[in-house]
Order: C-alpha cells, then structure tokens, then sequence
C-alpha cells in the first residue's frame, strides 16, 4: 500500500516514520525544507498545492491513501479549503482520503460533543470546518475525518507557552488533549482497519482539571507553573467514545499519564 502525507511537520514526520516501519510505502511533501528518511520506501518531494506543476504523476497518481496533515494558511478563512480541494485534482479516484482536522470546530460551550451531532461537513466556525465541507463534499464515502484535539508530545507541551504568557488561566476547565503517539496509532488503525466514510473524535478519555494537569507537567519539565484561579469552571467535553467502539486502544488515555522528554 502507498501513502502520501501531504506535511512531514511536527505530527507528518513521526507518521511517515511509524507508517515506513510498519511495512507502508510512504510518500512525503513540505513546501519548503528538506526532510530526509534513509529508507527504500520513502520519498520526500517539495509541495506547494498553489502551483500543481511541482506535483507530478510519479507522485500523486499511484496513491492508495492520502493524508492532509498540514495546517490550514494564514491568509484566509477559505484559503485552506482552497488548498484541500487542490490537492485532491491530483489523486486517483479510487484514493482513500483521511483529513486530519481538530476538535476545535466544535461550539466553545460546556457540552459533551461527539461525532454524530456534528458530522463532517456540517459545522462551518473556521478554516478547518470549511475544509471539512469542501472535501467531504467532493469525497463523500472515500473520506475519513479524524478531529484530534490539543496535541502534547515531544518538543510540545503547551504549559511552556502558559508560563510565560504572562495570563491567569481557570484551574477547574477541562482539558481535552491527545499524545502525538495516539494520534498517529489512532491514523494507522483507521488505515489497517478500512474505516472509511467516518468522522472519528481523536482524543484521550481523561479530562483531569487544568490547574491540576499543567502544574505537574509544568514541575516535571522544571519550569514555574501558570497563573491559574477558580472563578469558573468549564466542562466542554470531546468524547472519544467512538473512536473507542472502533476498536482503537489508547496507549495514553489519561493526560496526567503522558510521558514527559
């Protein structure tokens, strides 16, 4: 099987990496630095989907699956939408998509929100959600949604931006959060498994407090903790209770658990 991964960045690089010793054919872009993998079944070519002539069929044109993993632009709320819908003129048809979008495009409320209440394509809040209606109206049964929330791992441990951003953060919010391992197990078991045409909430099944969490990674990285206060409390909850009934087993399903480097 072949896989392309259009960004080899923070998440991109260790999914190639995963995929190429798993046994995959894998194909990589960025759209401007060099990324070398010393493997027989990786190649690495530069990738701007506003000028297509850079992508060739060698490519493009044998994919199996392809997965956007790079980040929407600054330029426009639509102009990541733009990019997707691009990048899908040069696949086969019988290509299999995956998109990795993120929790965020859910309502900013207290709730439990699962995939079935908001299914791709159907919440249009920013350029991510935008993408999601772009492409999964162009793909519709050849695509799969995978929405992670935060992102924690190696070289990014959100509480070191905390610290020094000088803010008062609610200690009783809950935090929705996903280890970059878990992330890219949970894109490898929808590939292994042909979960095609879902839409999968990515993200561990603990939801400790954010005073809590950030004040012991914030100790075990030896750094200050945040300012926090507990004026308010928040319960916004992105369950990955799908994602579960799936098949898919997270090897960190409690944030407080996350390996620290």
């Amino acid at each position: 099987m072949k896989i392309g991964i259009i960004g080899l960045g923070w998440l991109g690089l260790p999914l190639a990496k995963s995929l190429l010793n798993n046994g995959f054919q894998v194909i990589g872009t960025t759209r401007s630095r060099s990324v070398e993998l010393f493997h027989e079944r990786f190649s690495h070519v530069l990738f701007d989907p506003l000028v297509k002539k850079q992508a060739s069929a060698v490519y493009f044109g044998d994919l199996d699956v392809l997965i956007l993993a790079f980040t929407p632009s600054k330029t426009g709320e639509k102009a990541y939408a733009r990019d997707c819908v691009r990048i899908l003129d040069l696949i086969p048809p019988t290509c299999k998509v995956i998109q990795l979008s993120s929790t965020s495009v859910y309502p900013q409320r207290n709730d439990v929100f699962n995939e079935f209440d908001y299914p791709a394509g159907s919440i249009k809040t920013n350029a991510i959600g935008y993408a999601e209606l772009a492409i999964s109206s162009i793909l519709r049964d050849r695509l799969t949604v995978i929405r992670l929330s935060g992102l924690v791992g190696p070289k990014r441990y959100p509480v070191t931006a905390m610290t020094t951003s000088g803010k008062t953060y609610q200690a009783m919010d809950r935090v929705n959060l996903i280890h970059q391992e878990d992330a890219i197990g949970l894109i490898e078991h929808v590939i292994r498994q042909k979960l095609w045409n879902k839409t999968i909430n990515g993200c561990a099944t603990a939801h400790p407090f954010k005073g809590q969490l950030y004040t012991e990674m914030a100790s075990k990285l030896g750094i200050d903790p945040p300012f926090f206060e507990n004026e308010v409390r928040s319960e916004r909850i992105i369950s990955n209770r799908y994602s579960l009934e799936l098949g898919y087993a997270y090897m960190y399903p409690d944030p407080l658990d996350f390996p620290i480097a």
